[in-house]
């Protein structure tokens, strides 16, 4: 009787268990994954509507063969880089069809590998300037809020808030939506021909303005971007306020190819995060057949029966003495 009882109060522990692996999800923390040293990936956008100026021929273009392309690299060899801290190189090119180059730009920024903000470091820089970096850049942190970030504008140089406005679906995917508007500014001057300005001189200092929007998609578990379109104004202006030509503007969205691949890496991260998940239900399955098992064997059990003459011997009755 008692290896019975025994038996059923494992098995209800073994139920327990089953239990426990069932609702893993709800009660046990997802692995805190920080931003790799070595971080590898690149992203093509796509143009549409695109105006620019020719840099061989200094005259305006409009077509949409142009595609800019961005490579990242972590480097994990130089002395800013730690437990804390990543640094990523990031270079942007924009190119037409004829692989004729529109602009460039190369940034070296050190990232909190848990917030994934910029941080102080030596070796920040935009084309070999230092800079002091600001905010987000390439990534959102995990575990992304439905809140405002600020996010780096490396044209300009200055991080601009990106608004949460609301999360939709990518591919089957929950993705947090935020955009962010940079105002027209006036980024800095340059040497140019006065017919770019309008101008009947041969040459003048004209003022380089920009402005742009953009809409990023974050899958906020990895906080890996998952979609970016982007859409700048950059164009010449005269000393006295005349609008000239356009250097680049257009609409550029990230290439299929591009959604897809980053939509690999966040499944990646988040399955990395789900280890520690992972290896708790597998733990708690094992332990609960254990336990289910062990407690049928008892429940199943027998006491052992006595011997026949110990059962037919009469009791012996105390006989009070005389």
């Amino acid at each position: 009787m008692r290896a019975r009882v025994v038996g059923l109060v494992v098995m209800g522990l073994g139920g327990l268990a089953v239990v426990a692996a069932v609702t893993m999800d709800t009660w046990v923390p997802l692995s805190a994954v920080g931003l790799r040293l070595d971080e590898a990936f690149g992203t093509e956008s796509v143009g549409e509507q695109v105006r620019y100026l020719d840099p061989g021929t200094v005259a305006p273009v409009t077509g949409d063969e142009v595609a800019v392309s961005v490579r990242v690299r972590g480097d994990e060899d130089t002395g800013a880089a730690d437990d804390d801290t990543a640094v990523w190189e990031y270079v942007s090119e924009t190119d037409d069809r004829n692989g004729t180059l529109i602009a460039t730009s190369t940034t070296v920024v050190c990232l909190d590998r848990r917030s994934a903000e910029a941080v102080d470091c030596v070796g920040e820089s935009v084309d070999g300037e230092p800079t002091d970096v600001r905010g987000l850049t390439l990534r959102f942190p995990a575990d992304t809020e439905q809140r405002d970030y600020d996010l780096w504008d490396t044209t300009v140089g200055e991080a601009f808030p990106a608004r949460y406005v609301g999360a939709e679906r990518l591919d089957g995917l929950q993705v947090y939506r935020f955009e962010q508007e940079v105002p027209e500014q006036v980024i800095r001057s340059v040497p140019v021909p006065g017919a770019l300005v309008g101008s009947a001189e041969d040459e003048l200092e004209a003022e380089v303005s920009h402005s742009s929007t953009r809409t990023v998609l974050v899958d906020p578990l990895s906080g890996v971007v998952v979609s970016e379109e982007e859409a700048p104004v950059t164009a010449l202006r005269s000393p006295d306020g005349t609008p000239g030509a356009v250097l680049l503007a257009g609409t550029f969205g990230w290439s299929a190819a591009s959604v897809d691949d980053a939509l690999a890496r966040a499944e990646d991260i988040r399955d990395d995060r789900g280890e520690l998940r992972t290896t708790a239900r597998w733990t708690a399955a094992g332990t609960a057949a254990a336990l289910v098992a062990l407690g049928a064997l008892l429940a199943a059990r027998r006491s052992p029966a006595q011997p026949d003459d110990a059962q037919d011997e009469p009791a012996r009755v105390p006989v009070p003495a005389a």
